[in-house]
């Protein structure tokens, strides 16, 4: 294998070492008429990366972090096996596939070993399926981006399966009705004698709501902020169209999901707690458009007096699965132990699953499957298709009963 020094990706897509220059004449390479002439692939890839960084449509950080990973791993492997990217074929990308889920020993990194040591590997081990299935969509993204830009004659990806590539098993992360009911039992059962208390009581209701009952993200959440909220007349032609409808909807914007992209919520079902949350805070009842306070709050002021909000992620979500496991305990204490159980293991993502079976009933019930897609914030029908209850006892049944006709 090759030892020569390893391409590092930098936080701004920069390639740091480690550069190889195609050899001339290479089948697939071509002169890119919009690149600078006489780049490397590395310093290609960096222009990449900078893309998807920049712009309306650019990818989150976390994504982008992800992409960085993905590059640093490709250049390792092109190094080891000394075939640049530009002269890959179908057999090149498909050996760097079966490599992934089955990596030599030479391959893998050892414990402690730092980045940036001739002994760093960026890899740990296998990649399981899933995370393989991933490397390829990325990587696989990358070609065609070189060959959209006229780097490459053709996108050496093209037609292979997409590694682990399978429909998604039926959600089993979800709260019933009954468990959100127990877990906002938890929640109004605590002692309030303290400012305190009456206000965190207040913001953990509204928290359960947000998430069971909109399907917000985590990260979604973080991000949002009370103007987002708006309370919108409904057209004449709209009130006309469904008299028995409310004059008013209340709705939720997110103004940076999954992907940077936009979307808003029906949020009715929130509008009770979220108003019993901000005047327990001592704010009114319904946000102004231009309200610049975070939508969740922290119950520390700033030092000039204004409400702190939460703005980390992780913290959220410890404050969530913190509520969860009160609820455990809460359930344990009034002998129900199975629900027990199951809320010790929520998340605010197990919430986000709740509101999406809930969806999955409405469009049972005649919801069209494009607006639940848009709730939730789901490019993919096959993403939302596993909130779709098989319901197999009742399909057993059926087939038990319609077979014995039969026979």
């Amino acid at each position: 294998m090759n030892d020569r020094a390893l391409p590092l990706i930098s936080e701004r897509g920069a390639v740091v070492g480690g550069d190889v220059t195609p050899a001339p004449g290479s089948p697939n390479r071509l002169e890119s008429p919009i690149l600078p002439p006489g780049l490397t692939d590395e310093a290609i890839v960096g222009r990449w990366l900078k893309a998807k960084a920049t712009g309306r449509g650019r990818l989150a950080a976390t994504t982008l972090a992800q992409y960085r990973i993905e590059a640093e791993r490709l250049f390792w492997y092109a190094h080891q096996v000394d075939v640049p990217i530009s002269e890959w074929t179908l057999d090149e990308f498909s050996e760097y596939m079966e490599f992934l889920q089955a990596p030599e020993p030479w391959a893998i990194r050892r414990p402690g070993v730092r980045r940036g040591s001739p002994e760093w590997r960026p890899f740990l081990g296998p990649l399981s399926e899933r995370s393989a299935g991933q490397t390829q969509k990325i990587v696989a993204s990358l070609f065609e981006w070189l060959r959209d830009v006229g780097y490459l004659r053709a996108n050496p990806a093209t037609g292979l399966p997409t590694v682990g590539r399978r429909e998604p098993e039926k959600q089993a992360r979800f709260l019933s009705v009954d468990d959100c009911a127990l877990l906002r039992d938890a929640i109004v059962s605590r002692p309030d004698t303290t400012r305190e208390a009456r206000l965190l009581k207040a913001r953990d209701l509204f928290l359960v709501d947000l998430f069971a009952l909109t399907g917000a993200r985590t990260m979604e959440a973080m991000r949002g902020w009370m103007r987002h909220i708006r309370i919108e007349r409904l057209p004449d032609a709209l009130r006309q169209a469904h008299p028995e409808a409310p004059e008013f909807q209340w709705l939720l914007r997110i103004e940076h999901g999954k992907g940077n992209k936009a979307r808003w919520i029906p949020c009715d079902e929130i509008a009770l707690s979220l108003q019993a949350y901000r005047i327990a805070f001592g704010l009114p009842p319904v946000p102004a458009p231009d309200e610049t306070r975070p939508l969740v709050l922290s119950v520390r002021r700033s030092k000039w007096g204004t409400w702190k909000g939460i703005k980390s992620r992780t913290t959220i979500w410890n404050v969530v699965t913190g509520l969860c496991g009160e609820a455990s305990e809460y359930a344990r204490q009034i002998g129900q132990v199975d629900d027990a159980k199951r809320l010790a293991h929520a998340s605010t993502h197990w919430l986000r699953h709740t509101y999406a079976k809930g969806l999955a009933q409405a469009v049972s019930n005649g919801l069209d499957t494009r607006a639940a897609l848009e709730n939730m914030g789901h490019a993919d029908a096959r993403t939302f298709n596993q909130y779709v209850d098989d319901e197999p006892l009742k399909r057993a049944l059926a087939t038990s009963l319609a077979r014995r006709a039969v026979l």
